[in-house]
């Protein structure tokens, strides 16, 4: 349920948020990439955020994120606080946060449009973009191209 298809489905969501919202699309990318990799369990996992925040400058650290200190510190808050039900007022973070949210109707959880964080992602369209991109979710390759 949270494993790579969803990964792509977030990612791609948060990609075309992205062209509306003007967020960074590296972070976004690097977010759906990396937001749920520290599951232990499909179920009830609180700290599967900040253990994928650590995960996240882990792989910075080896020199394999290709971000500045800044575009660090927005993917590890988004990734590392995505799991609390807060929306931003920072457009990147709260892009990647409503890019997964979009995505709770696969859990059986209705999209409660107080809790996403851009007027992009409360338009109709992307909650229809959101169930399409599940039934047919995108591969990296698709997602990579400009």
């Amino acid at each position: 349920m949270h494993g790579e298809e969803h990964w792509r489905c977030v990612t791609g969501s948060g990609l075309a948020l992205a062209a509306e919202t003007g967020a960074d699309r590296d972070v976004v990318f690097l977010f759906g990439l990396l937001h749920d990799t520290r599951r232990e369990n499909d179920f009830l996992d609180p700290e599967h955020g900040p253990r994928a925040a650590a995960f996240a400058r882990e792989l910075q650290a080896e020199g394999l994120l290709p971000l500045d200190a800044r575009r660090l510190e927005l993917l590890c808050t988004a990734i590392g606080e995505h799991t609390r039900g807060s929306t931003s007022d920072e457009l990147t973070v709260g892009t990647c946060w409503d890019a997964d949210r979009l995505h709770l109707p696969r859990c059986g959880i209705v999209v409660d449009p107080r809790l996403l964080s851009t007027s992009a992602a409360r338009a109709d369209g992307h909650h229809a973009a959101a169930g399409l991109l599940r039934a047919t979710p995108p591969t990296w390759i698709e997602l990579l191209a400009p």
